[in-house]
């Protein structure tokens, strides 16, 4: 096989193939990336076994046709170093080398056969077409409540898409908090439900931007996304059932309030230096309607307090609420709006999180039982004590009532019956 190389355009496709190999492989082929060059058209392969990308490189003129698998990072650092915008690449049976301008490399080829086989979508059913850069935000927005891969319950792990009407959804749970977005599709074919690992669908929705379409296609163990440049990535299905989360869903509102989504992230971020040092990670928030304005407050024990106050307009009853840092982070940075409505049914019930244009994305999480050590008053000693003087007869130590603070309660806690997967 050779080809020549315009650097900076065949770079683009090599790095987007590359995302697609895994970290840790014993496999050689695996850590590699299949380049195959027909008449006039050279196609990138790349596959962590569960997800895959298959991508026509722009850049590359065929001299001669064949295929091979070159090792993804070692070949991408060539390509980035390379000074010349111009390139040969000549592979022979077991050695290639890449001429560029005066610099020459050369490097060890895997043979294209060992390349495991990516699924093939021509027997796929077509599910629906959406918008490139809206199936971006719709995977950004909906997979953000997933947890860590896990074995057992294996939906909390994954997010799931749900074609139904003229609509597409993505879903996620930990079973703590929920994320739900919700886009127009161009076209539906088939309503379903397709339960895919939330790491690889995150990664993937990085790429999906601009007003390209993107088909959806998928048969009973994958899933592919095509993209008008004829790229294709495909994602391995999880055998689970994704719970029924409507059944929990509860709308009452006590507290109702929205903020700058800017200045609410830099306050927890804030907030978050004495709040992580906490286990539960627990920061307090206090609303008060009359004043307009919020108040958010965390302690480290032996360590210090922060306290911040926002303004913010807030609707309802006053309200102490506490909720892990993260998890509510989280979903502050999911909205995709300059504001955010909250929305506090009261202080141990579901929280949600509203973009200010309308309700096309969900965000729901559960607050933790706050303890009177948790609120920061402006006069709080905290628990820095004063070293006693020399001569001075200490007093004896009082115990301390202990600090514990419950996890965030499960969704519709005591709200639904036995048969719900919560």
């Amino acid at each position: 096989m050779k080809l020549e190389l315009e650097r900076t355009e065949f770079l683009k496709a090599w790095q987007r193939a590359e995302k697609y190999t895994p970290s840790k492989t014993t496999m050689d082929a695996l850590n590699g990336i299949r380049i195959t060059a027909n008449e006039s058209t050279v196609t990138l392969e790349a596959t962590d076994l569960k997800s895959s990308v298959k991508c026509t490189a722009k850049g590359a003129a065929v001299l001669e046709p064949g295929a091979a698998v070159l090792n993804a990072s070692i070949f991408s650092s060539i390509l980035r170093k390379a000074e010349a915008p111009a390139i040969t690449l000549n592979i022979g049976d077991d050695k290639g080398t890449l001429n560029a301008g005066r610099s020459r490399s050369r490097f060890t080829v895997i043979p294209a056969e060992s390349f495991p086989n990516i699924p093939e979508s021509s027997d796929a059913e077509e599910i629906c077409e959406i918008t490139a850069g809206d199936l971006g935000r719709l995977i950004s927005e909906g997979s953000c409540a997933a947890s860590a891969p896990s074995d057992f319950p294996k939906y909390l792990g994954t997010c799931m898409l749900r074609t139904e009407q003229e609509q597409i959804l993505a879903v996620s749970t930990d079973g703590k908090r929920l994320a739900r977005s919700q886009n127009a599709c161009i076209h539906i074919n088939k309503q379903i439900d397709l339960l895919l690992p939330s790491a690889a669908l995150k990664e993937l929705g990085k790429t999906f931007t601009g007003e390209g379409k993107v088909k959806i296609l998928a048969d009973d163990s994958t899933v592919w996304f095509r993209l008008d440049d004829d790229s294709e990535f495909s994602v391995r299905r999880v055998d689970a059932a994704f719970p029924k989360y409507e059944k929990i869903l509860n709308d009452a509102v006590k507290s109702r309030m929205t903020v700058s989504k800017s200045t609410l992230l830099a306050a927890i971020d804030r907030v978050d230096v004495m709040a992580r040092t906490n286990p539960a990670h627990i920061m307090a928030m206090i609303l008060s309607p009359d004043s307009g304005e919020l108040r958010i407050t965390a302690r480290a024990p032996e360590l210090g307090t922060m306290s911040e106050t926002l303004d913010a307009q807030i609707e309802g009853a006053p309200m102490q609420i506490g909720f892990n840092v993260t998890f509510f982070m989280d979903g502050v940075k999911s909205v995709n709006s300059e504001s955010v409505i909250i929305e506090f049914s009261d202080d141990e019930g579901q929280t949600r999180m509203l973009k200010d244009e309308g309700k096309d994305f969900l965000y729901m999480l559960m607050p933790i039982r706050l303890s009177p050590q948790d609120i920061v008053n402006d006069d709080d000693a905290g628990d820095f004590i004063e070293p006693s003087q020399p001569g001075q007869q200490e007093e004896a130590p009082q115990e301390e009532a202990p600090q514990s603070h419950e996890e965030p309660h499960e969704f519709g806690e005591g709200n639904y019956d036995s048969e719900s997967p919560f």
